[in-house]
């Protein structure tokens, strides 16, 4: 029996994995040996465990790990030479490297294979009773190493090759042989481990650095988009894995319907590798870190039906369910029909309903000429400034950037809407303006201000340039150029002076704000932007679906969690939602205008009470504390207040 953590840490897995089996052995009715429960480990961790990892401080972690759970009073410490440094995810194929038969390579594997395994053998057949015994088996350790070296330099060459310099690697058939070769130097019958467990890092694309990003692209079928790092761990440890064989790994639970997860969900659909699903949703397994993550069990061998566990509530609900995995609720799923689109794992009449909100439907992407994100800047600290009125003709502002109070002309300030912003139908009472300095050309494109028409917005201009020495240092000083005043980003410019609705990035409940004449400017990642299409419903039609309880029933189920009850509606989640339209959408659009107007004017009165609030305290409500609460002072008692 052979398990494996291809990104092993510190090895709770291997350890937990260790102590399960040996249990298992002491307790089976047909074992009649006389080792003790500690003997039994010692020798499981010995010849049956298995891990790599990337930082060499892990390994000698994961070997103090095991030592101590093994360790006994007489006896030296546990001989592990199967933790191993190197890069689970770079190596060499040995499949691929003896495709020229007559190579050298090829010759001297088939020659020093037998001698190889020989060692190994030898290494687990013999006792770690006492030191001596511990010393045979560095030597034949060192054996085998000495014959294993010349092969793992031609391997490491090819991959240096691919990368262009020296490259941390692990080439697996070559550090464990005695799992994926024969006596000949070829891949054996049914070669592999019979498990891979453990808990993959999650690492976004853009942190690996593009050599490693590329190498997962060409080496991984999975590894598309924006991936993840967990995505190609998954797709490696199971080309590590025997026929039949089993993974179970902790991974983040958006896996399950995140666009750069697709390719991955198609192949467990095809090949129906999917054995078990728990998902915590937004409750968190690990402590000091913040994760949505879910424990997925494949199996090679291949299943018709999965079963999906739903685990809701804090850690201690967590703990409990996985004491006793059975006793929670499960529901079963044909894996070939799931595919490679967003798994919505849900039964009965949950399931009818998303079938009947879906027929006849368009999706919202199909009914709308974009969904798009909001201005990204690269210098909010400037370009966002917090409304403190009028005076005359000039509008004063706060600046964080300047940190202080002053005036600039209104004619390139708009407002500016955040996520938390976003409410039913209508915004609720905005405090920020964003110096946009663009104006729209004829054609309809967007073009920065020329210096020129800046010089005729003099208090703007001053301003800008009281910050021109941070504004050129920007991406790197990618911005050090003329029209260094220029946003960072440019995307989506010329959708925020249009009639749109705007969505939350994370809301506990889908919610829609209708801008109907185009005068709301967006903020970043925060806030989503759906532009009207010329022919499709109007912004009324739109919020009134888009906050109805039906749509955000079909945007719970389908979305991802994030902590507090959040939801993500980033444009991936919100573009499916079924649209379906009445033959006439008349009264949709008399009540959505009636709905956008009397939250406008209880968004207005909101404000007036908490501006004569302020005037009457003497003080700004964002620098009191408790200032949330006093902002939402219709939702609290007096007393509350």
């Amino acid at each position: 029996l052979r398990v494996c953590d291809p990104a092993m840490g510190s090895a709770h897995f291997l350890v937990a994995a260790a102590g399960y089996i040996a249990q298992y052995v002491a307790t089976d009715p047909s074992y009649d040996g006389e080792l003790s429960l500690t003997e039994i480990q010692r020798l499981v961790a010995e010849r049956c465990i298995y891990g790599v990892d990337l930082n060499p401080m892990a390994v000698e972690l994961a070997q103090l790990a095991l030592w101590l759970t093994t360790v006994t009073r007489d006896e030296p410490l546990t001989f592990l030479t199967n933790l191993r440094c190197g890069n689970s995810l770079v190596g060499a194929d040995v499949t691929e490297l003896l495709a020229g038969e007559g190579t050298l390579f090829a010759e001297r594997l088939a020659r020093d294979s037998a001698a190889i395994l020989a060692k190994i053998g030898e290494i687990e057949s013999l006792p770690s009773r006492t030191g001596a015994d511990v010393h045979v088996k560095e030597e034949l350790a060192a054996v085998a190493e000495r014959l294993r070296e010349p092969l793992e330099s031609f391997a490491q060459e090819q991959v240096v090759a691919t990368f262009g310099s020296e490259v941390p690697a692990f080439h697996w058939e070559l550090e464990f042989p005695e799992v994926f070769l024969g006596a000949d130097g070829r891949p054996r019958a049914n070669a592999g481990f019979d498990a891979v467990i453990g808990n993959p890092p999650y690492v976004r694309i853009q942190a690996l650095g593009r050599a490693l990003a590329d190498w997962c692209r060409m080496r991984y079928a999975t590894a598309a988009g924006s991936f993840d790092v967990y995505v190609p761990f998954i797709e490696r440890s199971l080309a590590l894995l025997r026929r039949g064989g089993r993974l179970g790994f902790i991974v983040p639970n958006k896996l399950l319907k995140l666009d750069y997860g697709k390719r991955l969900r198609e192949r467990f659909a095809d090949e129906r590798l999917v054995e078990e699903l728990i998902d915590f949703g937004d409750a968190q397994v690990f402590e000091g870190a913040t994760n949505y993550t879910c424990i997925l069990v494949l199996d090679t061998g291949g299943q018709e039906e999965l079963a999906y566990r739903r685990v809701r509530g804090d850690a201690g609900d967590v703990r409990s369910a996985l004491v006793n995995v059975p006793a929670t609720e499960t529901e079963r799923f044909s894996i070939a029909g799931l595919g490679g689109g967003p798994w919505v794992l849900t039964a009965g009449e949950e399931a009818r309903l998303l079938r009947t909100a879906a027929e006849g439907a368009a999706r919202l992407d199909e009914v709308t000429a974009s969904i798009f994100t909001g201005l990204q800047t690269s210098a909010d600290q400037v370009y966002i400034v917090e409304d403190r009125g009028r005076r005359g003709t000039r509008q004063v502002v706060y600046s964080r950037a300047s940190e202080a109070e002053l005036e600039l002309e209104p004619e390139l300030l708009h407002e500016l809407a955040s996520g938390g912003d976003v409410d039913r139908h209508a915004f609720l009472p905005l405090r920020n303006l964003l110096l946009f300095p663009y104006h729209r050309r004829e054609d309809g494109a967007m073009r920065l201000v020329t210096e020129e028409e800046l010089a005729e917005l003099p208090l703007t201009r001053a301003y800008l340039r009281d910050h021109e020495d941070a504004l050129r240092a920007r991406e790197r000083r990618a911005m050090d150029r003329e029209g260094w005043y220029a946003f960072g980003r440019t995307q989506s410019l010329g959708a925020h002076d249009r009639p749109k609705l705007g969505v939350p990035r994370l809301c506990t409940r889908l919610r829609a704000s209708s801008d109907p004449d185009g005068r709301v400017y967006l903020d970043n990642v925060d806030v989503n932007g759906v532009l009207l299409g010329s022919d499709g419903p109007s912004t009324w039609v739109l919020a009134v679906l888009l906050n109805s309880r039906l749509l955000d029933f079909v945007f719970q189920r389908s979305s991802v969690p994030f902590r507090g009850s959040f939801m993500s509606a980033n444009k991936q989640f919100i573009a499916p939602l079924p649209i379906k339209l009445p033959a006439d959408p008349a009264e949709l659009d008399r009540l959505g205008e009636r709905l956008h107007d009397r939250a406008a004017r209880i968004a207005a009165e909101r404000r007036g009470f908490l501006d004569w609030l302020a005037g009457a305290i003497g003080a700004r409500l964002g620098d009191l504390s408790g200032s949330k609460v006093l902002r939402a002072y219709d939702e609290h008692t007096v007393v509350e207040l």
